[in-house]
């Protein structure tokens, strides 16, 4: 066997080194004398053929991986072939190779591996810009801006052209300094190329996230100078002018497509921006002119249902549902806004009707509760039941979170018995849930079954002993429910190091801190819960504190800034009547 590798590696290496291991490309001819020119030219005097181009041998130890992935490939094994590939183009000096292990791990859609190889690819190959196009938008996707900004100007410099502003869409999340760096090197970028549109339109993106809209117009005004049509700075201008509250903002906009009356990308950027201004009136006349247009669109008829649904005209939203509907398109979705059209109009059997149609999706569960609190509604108590069984047969893998809803409704409407009914039979068949078993837990403490309630929060502590908020929970539990103050602050002190900053646990350890009279202690948490979180129960907890530490008008302000958000807020009206506090300003002589 061993005698054959040479010769069949020699075959299946054949495509992969056609240009990797014959670099030495041929020399042109050098000039000669005229005579020689002449002979050259005449047909009975053929010149010498070039000699072939020189061959770099392939190292030992890359030969037998590079016959594996060739194998590889032809047994489909795309992965471990991509693996061998990317290794070897590391490798070897060979562009070739890279690109080929390039175009590979974009049709195996493996991100991190594209952009390494893009990277290498670029090194490997000065004058390729494919490759420096590829590194920036991979390095993009990844939230690396900075770094895709370098791949960006050697785009430029190989005379490719970049999708510039895209190297902003990470802008909001970026610290400070980097968002200096971008912002320093975007417009390097347009100093240097200062006739490019791509550049100029990113400008105006770095310009507008900087507040400085006035700016950002003036680096439009060429671009649309130039290309009246241009739809991104069309659209940029006009969300710039929207930000300024200017008269007209959609005017070019509306100048573009009126110029391009079929031109269906414009008229859609149009209709959205009207629909996202809320001038319903007018997106409505897009979008039907949209539909003119494509009348099967099934986008389009959707985008004018929901507009119809928020301008309140429910029948025409109907129409344009069932029609959705007809057409076989976005059923979910469709089933789900038709049934909030029946709703709205008071059609409730057609409305459940509706819901029930809504399969596993985003509108699935919000579908299913509406379905079943319509049920109720209308004094349906077994429907109700039957409604979650059938749903629960027909989408058998929605089973576990279809129970919790069920029993979330019945909560809601006060059946907290036949919640935890249904929580039950729910955990014998998913007897590891954690959101079974802690909805019931809270279902218990509803009823005041502390001890039920104990009891699931501490088997789930024991599957998940560093759950946070179940050892939160049940440490807020002891605290309110009991006097066992330490081994309440015990688990609320683990819970806080598995999520520091927390406001709910630092509010429940400055209220155990208050129960064990650790004063100090639960006036600093309970401030820093408060800073953070605001609520009715935070301020009830930190007035009391403040009020037990000797600084009542601290406790009132707080009180009172409180009942001013939430003028009904049962946490503090009750604290104040139970510690017999008035409110009421002191009577001046």
């Amino acid at each position: 066997m061993k005698t054959n590798l040479a010769p069949l590696a020699v075959l299946a290496l054949s495509a992969l080194l056609i240009s990797g291991c014959q670099v030495a490309p041929p020399q042109p001819p050098a000039a000669g004398t005229g005579t020689e020119q002449a002979q050259a030219q005449s047909p009975a005097v053929k010149p010498d053929p070039p000699p072939p181009p020189a061959e770099i041998p392939i190292p030992e130890d890359s030969l037998y991986p590079l016959l594996k992935a060739e194998f590889l490939l032809r047994e489909r094994q795309f992965d471990p072939a991509l693996a061998i590939l990317t290794e070897q183009a590391l490798k070897l000096d060979d562009a070739a190779l890279a690109r080929r292990a390039l175009r590979l791990a974009e049709f195996r859609q493996d991100d991190a591996k594209s952009l390494t190889l893009a990277v290498r690819l670029s090194e490997l190959d000065v004058g390729d810009a494919a490759a420096a196009t590829t590194a920036m938008g991979l390095l993009i996707r990844a939230g690396r801006p900075e770094e895709a900004l370098i791949f960006a100007r050697t785009a430029k410099e190989r005379g490719a052209r970049i999708n510039a502003p895209a190297l902003l869409v990470s802008w909001d999340s970026l610290p400070p300094e980097k968002r200096r760096a971008v912002a320093s090197a975007v417009e390097a970028l347009a100093e240097d190329w200062p006739q490019d549109q791509d550049i100029a339109i990113a400008v105006a993106y770095l310009r507008r996230a900087q507040d400085d809209p006035e700016r950002a117009l003036a680096a439009l005004e060429p671009v649309l100078a130039a290309n009246p049509d241009e739809e991104r700075a069309l659209l940029l201008w006009s969300q710039i002018k929207l930000d300024i509250g200017a008269q007209q903002p959609f005017s070019l906009l509306q100048a573009s497509v009126d110029r391009n009356p079929e031109n269906e990308a414009l008229r859609l950027q149009l209709a959205r921006l009207l629909a996202s201004a809320e001038v319903l009136d007018q997106a409505r006349e897009q979008f039907a002119m949209l539909l003119t247009l494509s009348p099967r669109n099934g986008d389009y008829l959707f985008s004018l249902a929901l507009i119809e649904l928020e301008a309140k005209d429910y029948q025409a939203a109907k129409r344009n549902l069932q029609d959705l509907i007809g057409l076989g398109q976005r059923l979910n979705e469709a089933h789900y806004y038709l049934g909030r059209a029946h709703e709205n109009l008071q059609e409730e059997e057609q409305a459940i009707e509706a819901y029930d149609q809504v399969g596993p999706g985003r509108e699935f569960y919000d579908a299913t509760r509406r379905a079943a609190e319509l049920r109720l509604n209308s004094g349906e108590t077994l429907e109700f039941r039957d409604g979650f069984r059938r749903s629960r047969a027909r989408n058998p893998g929605q089973a576990e979170q279809l129970y919790a809803v069920e029993a979330e409704v019945l909560r809601e409407i006060g059946e907290v018995e036949l919640a935890i009914d249904v929580y039950t039979e729910a955990l014998d068949l998913f007897p590891e849930s954690m959101t079974l078993r802690y909805g019931r837990a809270m279902a218990h403490e509803t009823l005041e079954d502390i001890p039920g309630m104990e009891q699931d929060l501490r088997a789930i502590l024991e599957l998940e002993p560093n759950n946070a908020t179940t050892l939160n929970a049940l440490g807020y539990t002891l605290t309110v429910h009991t006097d066992r103050y330490q081994e309440a602050a015990a688990l609320i002190e683990k819970a806080l190091e598995l999520s520091p900053g927390e406001p709910a646990i630092l509010d429940s350890l400055g209220w155990v801190y208050f129960k064990l009279g650790r004063f100090l202690q639960a006036v600093d948490l309970l401030t820093e819960a408060y800073s953070l979180f605001p609520d009715a129960e935070v301020a009830a907890h930190l007035g009391e504190a403040l009020w037990a530490s000797g600084k009542e008008q601290d406790a009132l302000t707080v009180w009172r800034n409180s009942l001013e958000r939430e003028p009904e807020a049962s946490h503090v009206t009750d604290t104040l009547e139970r510690l017999g506090v008035s409110l009421d300003p002191p009577a001046v002589d």
